[in-house]
């Protein structure tokens, strides 16, 4: 048995193996509910750069954290994702994955990396019509636009929201590949279920490579996903 005990702030943890070597882990969070000695109960360090943080940021760092421990140990890992200076987790040797969270929800996914090569993982609230509509030319190609003819506010909104959330997991799962930094009008959703680069990044990474993605609906959001296989 783990010689940690779940914090009070932590529930409804859940776990998914998506396929192998490739598991989910999410958990709620309730930031009210963040006590001085959560950490400590749990066993999970809080970073120096984090002791002066508000307590959502240190409540999400704690969940992302305890579902990264969960997902590394049914793949038969141990350790604590840290982080980098960009503030990107580090993941233990073998390991690949991504962490998200969003209005008291985490999520984070880790693969194996002798058969994965990258993981990226985000998940988005709906936005309004009126606030996809301010973000559209922000985070869709023209070409995106194009396609919103025809579609309700309701569904334009829920589409913008999806390549919004596609394309983070996109950035996620590419930039530590790359070390290059990209930006939403990068890349394009132009089939269903893939994302084109729009750019170069890497010999390997060209203008024009499609990328697959999946996604989940959810009633208060969406959950999107990036993963390579080696």
């Amino acid at each position: 048995m783990p010689d940690y005990q779940r914090p009070q702030c932590l529930t409804n943890i859940h776990r998914e193996e998506i396929a192998d070597g490739l598991v989910r882990v999410g958990c709620h969070y309730h930031i009210e509910k963040l006590l001085d000695d959560s950490f400590l109960r749990a066993d999970i360090p809080l970073p120096s750069s984090l002791t002066s943080s508000v307590n959502k940021r240190k409540t999400e760092y704690l969940a992302g954290r305890w579902c990264a421990r969960e997902a590394l140990r049914i793949l038969g890992f141990e350790g604590i994702p840290g982080m980098g200076a960009d503030r990107a987790p580090l993941w233990p040797d073998g390991t690949v994955g991504s962490i998200t969270h969003s209005k008291g929800s985490a999520e984070v996914m880790v693969a194996d990396a002798r058969h994965w090569l990258a993981v990226g993982l985000d998940t988005e609230q709906w936005l309004t019509a009126e606030r996809a509509d301010r973000l559209c030319r922000e985070l869709l190609t023209g070409e995106e636009r194009e396609h919103l003819k025809g579609l309700s506010p309701i569904q334009r909104a829920n589409r913008i929201t999806l390549i919004f959330s596609a394309k983070e997991s996109l950035f996620k799962a590419l930039y530590p590949l790359t070390g290059k930094r990209f930006y939403f009008h990068d890349a394009a959703r132009r089939n269903p279920r893939s994302l084109t680069l729009l750019t170069t990044l890497t010999e390997q990474w060209k203008h024009g490579t499609e990328v697959p993605f999946r996604w989940r609906e959810r009633q208060q959001g969406v959950l999107s996903w990036i993963a390579l296989p080696r």
